[in-house]
């Protein structure tokens, strides 16, 4: 029975992180799709993310099992990783503009070894051989990925690659703080507080630099709502509750499969067609993340739910 159940968690993890990877990967797409300067993006991706997943949490009557000596707790520290979401946002939504789609979504996604690093130091989830193997091949066929956009963009996109890679540590706290944090709280009550953080963060760096983020254009608003729909609801928040799931680099290793999604989408909606290295790069990246799984679906005691007494 025990195993049965521990299949039973790895299958629905496995089709959980399915879900998150394809929403996640619309995201690069939709950003280049839209007029807005890169921070009015991010203010209205998480704010409009804030208000679905409250609207969600309401009807599910979350509100009321949330406990208020855990909100005195953790308060802080959500509104700490919605800082930092706002962080990744920000500095990813613009190297999309500074560099190619490949380019940027694969440097970003270059966060599993600081994750992998930063569970390992923090909260103590260190990664078994097998695991780390599939990280670093996985991220290789990331560099594969890039390399020849990389060679072909020449120093007019280093900007936008240092702010992906950036954006790349951002992630990584940010994957950090949901494997301790998320679990015990209602995963609608966890994302609206960190969404909502995170766009409050983003208003006050768009005062801060003089940019107006009230956009009238229905066009803009309809790409937003894409955005806090596909990409927010359907991908960062399935993939937080995957966090009180399973360790935090098993996520962080399977968004790896962003770019491979993000590369094809831009193909059929920008007209960037990816070259032979980049097929290549699609190969190894996913057999780095089967390596993860196979070493997850092997070691089951390692699945850590929400009830887990001693869940970090």
């Amino acid at each position: 029975m025990a195993g049965s159940a521990g299949g039973s968690t790895t299958t629905r993890v496995v089709l959980l992180l399915f879900l998150s990877v394809s929403m996640v990967s619309s995201a690069s797409i939709l950003i280049r799709f839209s007029t807005s300067p890169p921070l009015v993006i991010v203010f209205w991706r998480t704010f409009l993310g804030a208000v679905f997943m409250a609207a969600i949490g309401l009807t599910h009557g979350d509100h009321r099992s949330i406990s208020k000596e855990r909100l005195r707790t953790d308060w802080m520290w959500l509104l700490i990783i919605g800082v930092i979401l706002s962080l990744h946002f920000s500095t990813w939504f613009t190297s999309l503009f500074l560099t190619t789609v490949a380019a940027s979504v694969v440097l970003v996604n270059m966060s599993p070894l600081l994750t992998g690093i930063l569970s390992t130091v923090v909260i103590g989830e260190s990664l078994r051989r097998r695991s780390w193997a599939g990280v670093v091949i996985a991220v290789l066929g990331a560099a594969f990925l890039a390399w020849s956009d990389l060679a072909a963009s020449g120093p007019g996109a280093l900007t936008g690659d240092i702010l992906a890679l950036l954006s790349a540590l951002f992630l990584a706290l940010y994957f950090i703080g949901g494997r301790r944090h998320a679990g015990g709280l209602p995963i609608t009550v966890y994302t609206s507080v960190v969404y909502l953080a995170a766009a409050a963060t983003t208003f006050c760096f768009c005062v801060a630099l003089g940019i107006n983020v009230i956009v009238l254009d229905a066009r803009e608003m309809i790409i937003f709502l894409a955005l806090a729909l596909f990409p927010t609801v359907l991908g960062h928040s399935v993939n937080n509750y995957v966090l009180t799931l399973v360790p935090a680099y098993v996520v962080s290793a399977a968004v790896l499969g962003e770019p491979v999604g993000a590369t094809l989408l831009a193909v059929v909606f920008l007209s960037e067609i990816p070259s032979p290295l980049t097929l290549v790069g699609f190969v190894i990246i996913m057999l780095g993340i089967g390596l993860v799984m196979l070493d997850l679906a092997r070691h089951e005691g390692d699945v850590l739910s929400l009830d887990d007494p001693n869940r970090p």
